[in-house]
């Protein structure tokens, strides 16, 4: 199972965010609504998967994610997606530059968070990557070849 962590100061945003994660069978989900709890929260769940907001009242995205990102963090490993609603191009260049993994805009759709969330987790580079996300891509990739097969026939 992949666990997670929601840091988000808007709780409409964590719960459907949660929700759809919920909805892909992830049942580990860590919720945070500053950036300074969520740092302590990372430091003692150890998530396989951030999911952050830039905007924060206490301690902003870009600070919170260099803190994770820090050489000697032992959160320094963890992927990162960004979710954010105010995305201006020096913000974007600020999360390019501090080492996040993913980058979405908010509103998100499920499909969209999903397809982030897969890259991430299917990455050659990553040893094992969790069986029930490989099983899940294989269905979606035969399901896609059946569609466009039936497609073709018409």
């Amino acid at each position: 199972m992949i666990s997670f962590l929601i840091v988000d100061d808007q709780p409409f945003t964590r719960r459907l965010v949660r929700s759809m994660l919920h909805g892909f069978g992830s049942r580990e989900v860590y919720e945070s609504a500053s950036g300074a709890e969520a740092l302590e929260l990372a430091r003692s769940t150890m998530p396989n998967i951030i999911i952050t907001d830039l905007v924060m009242p206490d301690l902003s995205g870009l600070k919170f994610i260099k803190m994770l990102k820090a050489p000697s963090a032992t959160t320094r490993l963890i992927p990162i997606i960004v979710l954010s609603g105010y995305l201006t191009k020096t913000a974007a260049l600020g999360v390019n530059e501090s080492g996040v993994d993913e980058l979405l805009v908010k509103p998100v759709s499920p499909k969209a968070l999903y397809e982030h969330i897969s890259r991430i987790v299917l990455r050659k580079d990553q040893a094992n990557p969790p069986t029930a996300f490989v099983q899940n891509q294989r269905r979606r990739a035969e399901l896609h070849k059946k569609k466009a097969g039936d497609l073709a026939l018409l």
